[in-house]
C-alpha cells in the first residue's frame, strides 16, 4: 500500500491550483499520459530519422554536382578563374563532409528504452499472484503482529507500467533532444556548403568554363582512339592481304587441276582410232531444186505470133 500512498502524494503535488480549486488527475490519467508521451517521443525518433535520410540524399545530390563542376573545369583559356572554382569546390567538399559526419552522430549511435514485452508483464503479474498466495499461507502461520499485508496485483502492475513509461519517456526525450542537436548542425553546415557551390557554379557559367562547352571549337585529340584506328587499318589491309593470297592460291590449285587433266585426255588420245582410219560413210543425196519460172507475153503484147522466151 506503500506504492499506491507515494503515487497519491506525487499527484497532490504535480496538480495544479487554479483559484481555491486544486485539479487532481487520477491513476488512470497519469497512465494515459504517460503513455502519450512515450508514444510521442517514439514519433519523434522516427521523424528525426526521416530527416537525417534527407539530409544524406541533398549531400549527395550536392557532393554530385561539385565532382561534375570540377571534372569538366577548363584551364585552358581562364586558369585563374578555374583556379578559384576549384577552390571553392574543395571548399563545398570538405564542409560537406563535415555536415556528413553530423548527420551520421544524428542518423546512428544513440540508445532508446523500450516498454517490456507484453509477456513479461504478464509474467509479472501471475508471479505477484503467486506471491500473494504463498503470503497467505505464511500469515495462517504466524502471529497477527508479524503477518505481511497482500499487495494488488493489479494495482502494482499498472504503477509498474507507469513507472516504465516515465522512465523510457524521459530517457527517449533526452536522446531525442541530442539527436535534433546533431540534425539541426548537419542542416545548418549543409546550408553553408551550398554557399560555395553556388558562387562557383555562376563563375564556372559566366566565363563558360565547361571544356564540353559546344562554343569552343577544340580538336580533342585521343591518342588511344588514333593507335586503335590505326591497328584496325593495319589488321584490315593484312586480311585482305591474306585472302587476296588464299584466292590466289586456289586458282593455282584450279588451274593446275585443269592442266592435269588435259595431260591425261592428250596421253589417251593415241589409243583412239584416227579418223582417216574410221570408216566412211556414205555420201548423202542432193536435195533437187525447183523449177525456173516460165514467162509468157499476153495478146496485147503481141499475141502468139511473138515468140516465146
Amino acid at each position: 500500500m506503500s506504492g499506491i500512498k507515494q503515487l497519491r502524494r506525487h499527484i497532490e503535488c504535480t496538480g495544479r491550483s487554479t483559484g481555491n480549486r486544486k485539479i487532481i488527475l487520477n491513476i488512470h490519467n497519469i497512465h494515459t499520459t504517460y503513455e502519450k508521451m512515450y508514444a510521442y517521443e517514439e514519433e519523434i525518433k522516427n521523424s528525426i530519422s526521416i530527416k537525417t535520410q534527407i539530409i544524406f540524399t541533398a549531400i549527395f545530390a550536392l557532393a554530385s554536382a561539385t565532382i561534375y563542376l570540377a571534372r569538366f573545369l577548363d584551364f585552358t583559356f581562364n586558369p585563374k578563374i578555374a583556379y578559384v572554382i576549384s577552390f571553392l569546390a574543395a571548399t563545398t567538399l570538405i564542409i560537406s563532409a563535415i555536415s556528413t559526419y553530423f548527420n551520421c552522430k544524428a542518423f546512428s549511435g544513440s540508445e532508446f528504452n523500450r516498454m517490456p514485452y507484453a509477456e513479461k508483464i504478464k509474467e509479472y503479474y501471475e508471479s505477484q499472484i503467486e506471491y500473494n498466495d504463498e503470503l497467505a499461507k505464511y500469515n495462517a502461520q504466524v502471529a497477527q503482529h508479524e503477518q505481511i499485508p497482500l499487495i494488488n496485483p493489479a494495482k502494482e502492475t499498472a504503477s509498474f507500467i507507469s513507472n516504465t513509461y516515465i522512465s523510457c519517456s524521459t530517457h527517449n526525450a533526452l536522446v531525442n533532444e541530442e539527436r535534433s542537436r546533431w540534425v539541426f548542425k548537419a542542416l545548418s553546415t549543409f546550408l553553408m556548403a551550398c554557399i560555395p557551390l553556388a558562387i562557383g557554379s555562376l563563375l564556372f557559367v559566366l566565363f563558360d568554363m565547361d571544356t564540353s562547352s559546344p562554343r569552343k571549337n577544340f580538336a580533342i585529340k585521343d591518342t588511344y582512339v588514333g593507335d586503335q584506328i590505326a591497328a584496325l587499318k593495319t589488321q584490315l589491309l593484312n586480311d585482305s592481304r591474306s585472302d587476296a593470297v588464299a584466292d590466289l592460291k586456289k586458282r593455282t590449285i584450279i588451274l593446275e587441276n585443269i592442266v592435269l587433266q588435259k595431260g591425261a585426255e592428250k596421253l589417251s588420245e593415241p589409243n583412239k582410232p584416227a579418223l582417216s582410219e574410221q570408216k566412211a560413210l556414205p555420201q548423202a543425196p542432193v536435195k533437187p531444186s525447183v523449177p525456173p519460172s516460165r514467162k509468157t507475153y499476153d495478146d496485147i503484147n503481141g499475141g502468139p505470133n511473138r515468140n516465146q522466151k
